[in-house]
């Protein structure tokens, strides 16, 4: 299933007013040894990148690019690691440094997180943490554009 419809599926099934109308995109998507990295424009400044799974120290680096990638591209970034079987300790600094270019950049991003992350994320550093959202409305919320 692609981004875009997953995205659709999960509208369908959870009421909510933000909708699923997505924007054509020429974005890749990037397989990797036991990953695959996809990214979909749901909104003009809005980019929703889905990965699949495992993230450990043979595909951290290839995660690390292609999110830094799209930091340059976009205003908000949600990380969606929901379809993540496991997640190695070398993901973390994935986001430790997505995080400081997100920073440096003006860029709102958020993760939204399976249970494989939320483990980790016990032991993770308290910012990485705090941007991890358990739905995809508490993730939308917390990339909301500021008024």
């Amino acid at each position: 299933m692609t981004v875009p419809q997953r995205i659709a599926a999960q509208v369908d099934s959870v009421p909510s007013a933000w909708s699923a109308r997505p924007i054509r995109s020429d974005i890749p998507a990037e397989r990797v040894v036991g990953a695959e990295f996809s990214a979909q424009r749901i909104e003009p400044d809005l980019v929703w990148i889905d990965v699949r799974g495992e993230i450990d120290i043979r595909n951290a680096h290839a995660l690390h690019a292609f999110t830094h990638r799209q930091l340059e591209e976009s205003i908000r970034m949600v990380v969606d690691l929901g379809a993540v079987e496991f997640f190695g300790a070398a993901g973390l600094s994935v986001f430790g440094d997505l995080d400081e270019r997100a920073r440096a950049l003006n860029v709102r991003w958020a993760l939204l997180s399976g249970r494989p992350v939320e483990r980790l994320l016990r032991v993770a550093d308290a910012a990485i943490a705090a941007k991890a959202c358990r739905t995809r409305e508490a993730a939308l919320a917390a990339v909301a554009p500021v008024t």
